[in-house]
């Protein structure tokens, strides 16, 4: 296909795919002319997966190209190529300098909440960004007085789980490597927000229930 044709199928402008192209996220066609190239199916799910990162994931142009560059990089998994995708998606949390007076409660914290997670079998880098995000929250609760434990967090680990089995499940029938992270990256994203207002309803049945028993409002 040519570029036009491209663009029509992907559903990305024509100067998006040039900027793709000069940015390296996009490998150039098979030249037809000086001014011509072909396309193929494969430059269509490449461009659907980099909408996905730049417009869901919210990742800079750079942090696309490192994906990109594992994605095409035969010596990782499967599992690493999908891993470095959710890797890159914010939001991230940042631990205090090494200095700072409560970095030590930061560490100690990450530990206990680390170790909490291991012993429910859960397998995971030391390094996921999502362990320093836990951390975060865990230690600004407990900062501002709320009883916040790791034993806590056991009840939603047990909660969550599960569905997560199912999101990669789903993930899992996508052979395709480009369609596979951009399923990461939508699953990722996109169901959070789903999960955070099914939870706020959830807070309002819960008031309404305590508050009203079974009349309503």
């Amino acid at each position: 296909m040519h570029l036009a044709e491209l663009s029509r199928r992907s559903g990305v402008s024509v100067p998006s795919i040039k900027f793709y192209l000069r940015e390296g996220l996009l490998p150039a066609g098979v030249p037809l002319s000086a001014r011509k190239a072909e396309y193929s199916d494969e430059h269509v799910r490449r461009l659907r997966l980099v909408r996905a990162m730049l417009t869901i994931g919210k990742m800079s142009v750079a942090q696309v190209r490192d994906v990109l560059a594992v994605a095409d990089d035969p010596a990782f998994t499967r599992h690493e190529r999908l891993g470095i995708a959710q890797y890159m998606l914010p939001p991230h949390a940042e631990a205090p300098a090494e200095d700072a007076e409560e970095r030590p409660a930061w560490d100690e914290m990450r530990t206990l909440i680390r170790d909490e997670l291991r012993a429910l079998g859960w397998r995971f880098e030391d390094k996921a960004p999502a362990l320093d995000m836990l951390t975060q929250s865990v230690v600004t609760l407990r900062g501002l007085g709320y009883k916040a434990t790791v034993e806590h967090l056991r009840g939603y680990a047990k909660a969550i789980h599960p569905m997560a089995e199912t999101e990669y499940a789903t993930i899992a029938e996508y052979e395709q490597i480009e369609e596979a992270i951009e399923a990461t990256v939508a699953y990722t994203v996109l169901v959070e927000p789903v999960l955070l207002a099914l939870r706020r309803l959830a807070h309002e049945d819960v008031s309404s229930r305590l508050h009203y028993g079974d009349r309503e409002a």
